[in-house]
């Protein structure tokens, strides 16, 4: 008897072969203009002259920067897909289309699922391609080598026709599975699965012992792999491989059309790409490792969905990397990634014209002590992870714990966490929050990150991060000015010892193989008969039975003692041969559902002349 679960058929994606037969695919638009300012010169030399008629004539743009960080820094966002979602199979015939950056562990949605003559075949969308490589494959928690042909050789798969994994990178013409052809007639050159990274998974068929621990979960057992995934571009060089520095990532999603489609234009202008360069090179730089050696300062691994809203995909990248979408006065769009910078720009008493809702740091209702927060942890099966709480000791004893929770899934280090749970803490706790407002001369702040604050009145000297940046308009829409909101960010904040700041990474609960536990080699006895007897430890849950075995040491056959009490305190062989070597081992196997672990190792004894 057959079983077909034909969910979504590579023929119908050659009309559309980017979508594979995904429906749901989430469009937007894009703020397309800005109030009119009227600018007038008067009072205005030098830089604030340049900057104020950029304005005018790229207010298109500025007004599509400012919405997308509105946009990206929604407070009111529906939660983000955890790294772990991305690890299930589904056979559910409407799915979302799926799009990885860096270096991910995923499964996919069943694209064609059949059975025949004992064995199953099935095919997996792994995600929009093209993918750069396929660098591991696992069955449920296995990890299994690959010989010719996409034979499984790691055990309990290592015979020939055990299991077969075959893949596809998603390329713009891709080769359909001739070994899927081969025995389902239906499956034609036409099913190629243009642009959609895929996998062909073969179950053969085993005996009942041999079924349930290469197949736990039947015709639902969960294929994964590692892959280096999409190719993006160096802004640097201009060349496209695979690159997980996350400027280039955010770049990428940015403009592609699976991304936010914002024309290439706007991040090419001259000075957008200066900007593009400056935050690349940014994340590239090395840093310190507590245990030795570096690593780039900020990457971007992980995935989304393309019914997602752009705008929550770009917040999550943004939030992984403390960048910022910013305008350039050329009318670009670039990307500032903040750092131990000192301010260029330099806001005195001469630009202040007044100030409101200036105080010394937050409010209780907006402050915190404590930053705890997840990221993507490799050791932990590539999924989320706690990193190690960033805690202000001190204020925590005066005023009890104050706690936020961030997530930073597309951080792929805990090093990486723990530098943004530090920013995290500083904008918790500013020595200084306000709003300023300012002549003229504060429009040289616009697009900045950091501007220094001098106010005497309040003996104000010190680096601030602006907030909120706003355009004064006067009667017969003239310029007057600027409000900028703003809060104390030092130098310090971005700067790092690995030594004493980076905390201790979780330890891994990742491990590989059925669950299952091994028991230990076990203890053989020769009684009278000759007879081996074998003591039984206590079970490790009312879930396990064991199983034993022997055979001749000579020999290669092992006989099986099953159905072997749950509370028996020892078990005995048959009659052996008198004066011959015998090897011994154990096993635990489930109650009921009858899911088998690996054999202890191995004893052996002789039994008396």
């Amino acid at each position: 008897m057959r079983r077909r679960a034909s969910l979504y058929g590579f023929n119908q994606c050659l009309e559309d072969t980017t979508a594979l037969n995904y429906p749901n695919r989430y469009k937007t638009g894009f703020i397309e203009g800005i109030i009119l300012l009227g600018l007038t010169s008067a009072g205005v030399t030098g830089a604030a002259l340049g900057i104020a008629t950029t304005l005018l004539t790229y207010g298109t743009v500025i007004g599509l920067s400012i919405g997308l960080n509105f946009l990206a820094s929604s407070i009111f966002s529906p939660p983000q897909p955890k790294p772990e979602d991305m690890q299930q199979s589904s056979k559910q015939p409407l799915q979302p289309r799926v799009r990885h950056y860096g270096r991910v562990k995923v499964s996919g949605a069943w694209v064609f699922a059949e059975a025949t003559a004992a064995t199953f075949h099935k095919v997996l969308a792994l995600g929009v391609g093209p993918i750069d490589a396929f660098e591991e494959f696992w069955i449920e928690d296995t990890k299994v080598a690959l010989g010719s042909g996409g034979w499984v050789q790691t055990d309990p798969w290592g015979g020939s026709g055990d299991a077969r994994i075959l893949s596809r990178r998603g390329l713009a013409a891709e080769t359909y599975y001739s070994e899927l052809g081969s025995t389902f007639p239906e499956w034609t050159t036409a099913h190629r699965g243009d642009g959609t990274a895929s996998l062909y998974a073969y179950q053969g068929s085993a005996t009942q012992e041999n079924y349930m621990k290469r197949w736990p979960n039947g015709i639902n057992t969960n294929f994964r792999v590692v892959m280096r995934a999409a190719q993006v571009m160096n802004p640097v060089t201009g060349a496209t491989a695979w690159n997980d520095n996350a400027a280039a990532v955010i770049r990428d999603y940015v403009t592609h059309s699976d991304g936010m489609r914002l024309p290439a234009v706007i991040v090419s202008t001259p000075l957008a790409q200066a900007g593009w360069v400056a935050a690349y090179n940014r994340c590239q730089e090395a840093i310190g490792r507590k245990g030795g050696g570096t690593e780039p300062r900020y990457r971007l691994w992980g995935s989304y969905r393309l019914d997602e809203r752009p705008a929550d995909v770009l917040g999550r990248m943004l939030a992984c990397c403390d960048g910022r979408l910013v305008p350039t006065p050329d009318g670009g769009l670039t990307l500032d990634i903040g750092g131990p910078d000192e301010a260029t720009v330099v806001i005195g008493p001469d630009t202040i014209t007044g100030f409101s809702e200036l105080g010394r740091g937050r409010d209780v209702l907006s402050t915190a002590n404590t930053i705890r927060a997840t990221f993507l942890d490799p050791a932990s099966d590539y999924q989320a992870a706690d990193a190690d709480a960033w805690v202000d000791a001190a204020d925590v004893t005066d005023r009890g714990e104050i706690a936020t929770d961030k997530q930073f899934n597309m951080a792929p280090s805990h090093s990486q966490a723990r530098r943004l749970m530090k920013l995290e803490a500083y904008r918790a706790n500013p020595k200084w929050v306000g709003t300023f407002q300012c002549n003229l001369r504060g429009l040289a702040a616009f697009g900045k990150r950091y501007v220094r604050i001098q106010y005497p009145l309040f003996q104000i000297d010190e680096r601030f991060e602006i907030q909120d940046f706003k355009f004064v308009v006067g009667e017969g829409n003239i310029l007057t000015g600027v409000t900028i909101s703003v809060q104390s960010m030092p130098v310090a904040a971005n700067q790092w010892s690995a030594a004493q700041e980076e905390g201790d990474a979780p330890a891994s609960d990742h491990s590989q193989g059925s669950g299952i536990p091994t028991p230990a080699k076990p203890i053989v006895d020769m009684i009278e008969g000759p007879k081996a007897s074998i003591p039984l430890a206590p079970p490790p849950g009312p879930a396990f039975d064991y199983e034993a075995r022997y055979k001749k040491s000579s020999g290669s056959t092992w006989s099986v003692i099953k159905n072997i009490a749950h509370d028996a305190t020892v078990v005995e062989t048959p009659v052996l041969d008198d004066g011959t070597s015998y090897d011994f081992a154990l096993r635990y196997i489930t109650s009921g559902a009858g899911f088998i672990g690996d054999w202890s190792s191995t004893t052996t004894a002789s039994t008396p002349v």
